[in-house]
């Protein structure tokens, strides 16, 4: 794992009000982490930023 992966799981402050529950993670080159924004376990992961996305989508049902 890289150094500074933890850092980058930390999400964000979010202002808005429905903040999502999984948030798409950069972890490499052309690698995404789906994440759980609350606890930052990391629930999957996809090779293509719009994949990541659609997990997320789907996830979040």
């Amino acid at each position: 794992m890289h150094e500074n992966s933890e850092i980058r799981r930390e999400p964000r402050h979010i202002s808005c009000a429905a903040r999502p529950r999984f948030i798409v993670i950069p972890a490499g080159i052309a690698f995404f982490h789906v994440a759980d924004s609350d606890t930052g376990r990391v629930l999957g992961f996809r090779r293509r930023h719009q994949d990541a996305c659609e997990l997320a989508r789907h996830l979040e049902r």
